[in-house]
């Protein structure tokens, strides 16, 4: 950025992203491979998956030259195995060329948010001017944590593995920088908030409903890019969308922390997400349409109350990018009330239900289409999948703003408002 130019506007030409399918039942198991059940998008490499939503965004937006996108990040929860050694350069070099730096982003549940508020803020300075912004996920083939594990070098790293199993992470990580485990900090929330089973199950219920509906009038379809996983099969739909009613939600998830149960946490998927970001250069030397602008984005860390409570950094990260906002549209009037349509993303529903609580949210603008408790949560994914299903909806509602949030584990959140185009 030359001295004395302004913050440039950044555009979202395009955003799309693959479906969202569950990951094999029980791939991790390894005392029980024979139960293992492979999820649909298990066989795609967690690179080819990246490749597929970042060649559709430039087919889709008839950039000509592949080589004219300066810079790619990706997101990624979980960066290693197939998903390791900088995935997001591996993506950009199959899906743009070598020539194209990038770089992969570890902000685990906030992870490609993260991304893309990094290349928006590159461009708004003028380091750059057109750039891919993503994540991906293969939960199926890179098990959660398996960053964390001790390296398979020794008999004794090997042994811990095995015999502390998940507990192994705990016990690698730092004794000072300890974290309380998502599901139990979920419970605790829960009953800070005085939130029963019952308005649990029912948020998750309306969950489910809501994405069916959306599915079964196509909502998704403009967003979802066909995977084809071989053998002639391709898929095109989010597969953990389901039908309950109150009593069978009940008898299929029993209460298993605190008053939480297994069917009201996201569900863990694979699946990949990509945003082409854009100056207004670059908008004129390319041909390029934009549908959204980045009014504004926040990262918080801040929790009020014990901090075991880590995943209501929301509350706090919703506050502060509504200031940036007050900031970055010159009013200072510009409060929550403007925002048309909010995603808030569904790891758990106590923690949507205490977002909602404490900023006042309307239930009618909140998940129009559902949520990660039907539609999953394939972490490193999540945050630009949150902003397109957000892009498409404001489209589609003939609205103006809307504002996306995820907790992080370990106490922060990251939020990000966009303005449609007219």
């Amino acid at each position: 950025m030359r001295v004395g130019e302004p913050i440039r506007d950044v555009y979202i030409v395009d955003a799309v992203r693959t479906p969202m399918t569950k990951k094999s039942k029980d791939a991790q198991a390894w005392y029980k491979p024979w139960t293992a059940k492979p999820g649909k998008l298990s066989g795609v490499h967690p690179v080819d998956l990246g490749v597929i939503p970042v060649d559709a965004l430039v087919l889709r937006s008839g950039l000509k030259d592949r080589a004219a996108i300066e810079e790619v990040s990706f997101g990624c929860a979980t960066p290693t195995g197939e998903q390791g050694f900088n995935v997001g350069k591996n993506i950009a070099s199959i899906a743009l060329g070598k020539d194209v730096p990038a770089s992969t982003v570890q902000f685990l549940c906030g992870s490609s948010l993260m991304a893309t508020r990094n290349l928006a803020n590159a461009i708004a300075l003028g380091d750059i001017d057109l750039a891919v912004a993503g994540g991906v996920e293969s939960m199926s083939r890179v098990g959660i944590g398996s960053d964390c594990l001790p390296p398979p070098t020794s008999f004794k790293n090997i042994r811990q593995t095995l015999w502390y199993q998940k507990k192994v992470v705990k016990k690698t990580m730092h004794r000072d920088a300890q974290i309380v485990p998502m599901h139990n900090s979920a419970a605790l929330i829960a009953e800070e908030y005085e939130l029963g089973a019952r308005e649990m199950n029912d948020f998750s219920i309306e969950s489910h409903k809501k994405a069916k509906k959306a599915n079964d009038l196509g909502k998704f379809s403009s967003e979802i890019v066909p995977v084809e996983t071989g053998k002639g099969r391709v898929e095109d739909k989010d597969d953990g969308v389901k039908e309950f009613d109150h009593a069978a939600f009940a008898r299929m998830f029993p209460p298993r922390w605190g008053n939480v149960s297994a069917g009201n946490c996201s569900q863990e998927m694979d699946g990949a997400s990509a945003l082409l970001l854009a100056s207004e250069e670059a908008l004129d030397k390319y041909g390029l349409q934009p549908r959204a602008r980045i009014v504004a984005s926040a990262v918080s860390a801040t929790i009020e109350g014990d901090p075991k409570l880590q995943l209501t950094a929301t509350v706090d990260a919703i506050e502060k990018v509504i200031r940036n906002a007050q900031i970055s549209l010159q009013d200072n009037t510009f409060s929550l009330q403007n925002i048309d349509l909010f995603e808030v993303n569904e790891a758990f529903a106590p923690v949507v239900l205490a977002t909602q609580e404490d900023t006042g949210i309307p239930s009618s603008k909140l998940n129009i289409n559902g949520g990660a408790i039907a539609l999953g949560h394939p972490l490193g994914a999540s945050g630009a999948r949150l902003i397109t299903t957000l892009l498409h909806a404001l489209e589609e509602q003939n609205k103006r703003y809307g504002l996306a949030v995820l907790c992080v584990g370990g106490g922060q959140a990251i939020a990000m408002i966009i303005e449609r185009m007219d």
